[in-house]
């Protein structure tokens, strides 16, 4: 359901003037006003009993006229010493008093402002939170609190067909997450034996939140397109579809096959499909010739040969890393466009990948297969994290987590690479006997990557000859 709003735009880009419609917002479903910041079981009730019914907005500093008229009456804020410890106690309050924890949301805004004889030095904190699906929220004591009508105290529930109404919130949620796990994109005969990797990114895995990308196509196309700054994946092809976006590599490609593709929804549900590289030598020594600018070919074909097979199906996961960073970069543009600041989540599923041999041109990866054998993906699908569910993502932090741009982005690729990492059985890092001496993972990825850019050329250059 649509979230109701007093005002005309959303919660971040409100200004203290917007509080004008409070005056004409009654206490109720959907509002409670609180002169002064509440104690802690207070605040718990209220941000819960929201969560747990239609969502709503707590404001604190605002004084409702009288009883009879429950609109807001005056403006006396919040006094500017006061404010970070409010906000501190409100979120303190929410983690301590509830299971799980609501979401919501905080906008502060400062006076001064005559018409609300908002004083210089003071402020009305905002609090928002949307309607749960991952209700109900249980208070610590075990009671349950919702919304009723115009109480401007919320009541615990104790009816037996509500309680089993918000149960059945999460169980629709989690059936979304399902059906959107089991839609893998349809392969060709010829592509059915092609590994694959598929990651799912979706800002807001609860679907609580009234995420949107409400911009321009040419927008979109843009950041699609982009082909400069610190990271960028290029798609050559955008265009649009009755739910958002489809962005796809077709240089050098034939459209009919399934190239690097991009499905994006306007509300940030974006579903990736990246070929891999797949090497089928019908001897070793082939390998030398498919992975000759690669620094470690030669200790991997003597790791391969100890089992005494020619034939063997071998991923290059070389290329990847580089991907990913353009993948992370253009994820954090659309991020911005949408107005979502906060994280993102991701899971990684591999497809197609039934008893393939992964090689990533590494020394300590490599070593690691020397003491304990090649690994190899043992599933025709594998996912990370493997439960399906609004849980069941990697979070990946947002875009104020790193000092600079292309240090964000790089710490986001090795989150997403190492979830494929895992599942295909290289060790996940950082690993026991590394220390910190040593070259940086991330770093030893970009040389790797480098690497497999000049091996594609060196193989077009064959095949022009």
């Amino acid at each position: 359901m649509q979230p109701h709003t007093p005002f005309t735009r959303p919660l971040r880009d409100l200004e203290v003037g917007d509080l004008k419609a409070l005056k004409e917002a009654s206490e109720g479903w959907y509002i409670e006003y609180k002169r002064e910041s509440p104690n802690a079981a207070a605040i718990a009730k209220s941000l819960s009993a929201f969560a747990n019914t239609y969502g709503g907005w707590l404001f604190i500093g605002v004084q409702e006229a009288s009883k009879e008229s429950p609109v807001a009456g005056s403006f006396p804020g919040v006094f500017r010493t006061d404010v970070d410890a409010s906000i501190q106690r409100l979120r303190k309050a929410a983690a301590d008093h509830w299971n799980p924890t609501p979401h919501f949301e905080i906008r502060v805004l400062w006076g001064p402002d005559p018409e609300l004889e908002l004083a210089e030095d003071h402020a009305i904190i905002c609090i928002w939170t949307p309607q749960s699906n991952s209700a109900p929220h249980v208070h610590k004591m075990g009671q349950i609190y919702r919304r009723v009508a115009d109480a401007s105290e919320p009541k615990p529930e104790t009816d037996r067909f509500i309680l089993d109404q918000l149960w059945r919130r999460a169980d629709d949620i989690k059936r979304i997450h399902q059906e959107w796990f089991d839609k893998d994109p349809e392969f060709s005969d010829s592509e059915k034996s092609c590994p694959y990797l598929r990651l799912m990114l979706i800002a807001d895995p609860w679907i609580e939140r009234d995420v949107w990308l409400d911009v321009d196509d040419a927008e979109v196309r843009r950041v699609l397109t982009q082909a400069d700054g610190v990271s960028s994946i290029p798609l050559d092809t955008v265009h649009t579809t009755s739910t958002g976006f489809v962005g796809r590599q077709l240089a050098n490609n034939s459209p009919q096959h399934l190239t690097l593709t991009w499905r994006l929804r306007r509300d940030m549900v974006s579903d990736i499909i990246i070929p891999l590289p797949l090497l089928q030598p019908r001897q070793l020594d082939e390998l030398s010739i498919e992975l000759c600018a690669y620094a470690n070919t030669k200790k991997f074909i003597d790791l391969l040969s100890r089992y005494k097979s020619g034939a063997v199906r071998v991923v290059d996961l070389n290329y990847l890393f580089n991907i990913l960073i353009g993948i992370a970069g253009t994820q954090e543009r659309l991020c911005s466009l949408a107005g979502w600041t906060d994280s993102y989540h991701a899971k990684t599923k591999l497809l197609n990948c039934w008893r393939m041999i992964p090689f990533l041109d590494d020394e300590f990866v490599l070593g690691h297969f020397e003491k304990h054998g090649i690994s190899m993906c043992l599933d025709s699908i594998s996912s990370v994290p493997h439960f399906v569910g609004p849980e069941g993502y990697l979070e990946v932090p947002p875009e104020e987590f790193r000092e600079n741009d292309f240090a964000r982005v790089l710490f986001q690729a090795v989150m997403m690479f190492t979830q494929v990492a895992v599942s295909f059985g290289i060790p996940a890092w950082p690993a026991e006997s590394e220390d910190e001496s040593e070259t940086p993972f991330y770093e030893r990825l970009l040389r790797a990557g480098r690497r497999a850019i000049d091996n594609q050329d060196q193989r077009n250059s064959r095949l022009r000859r």
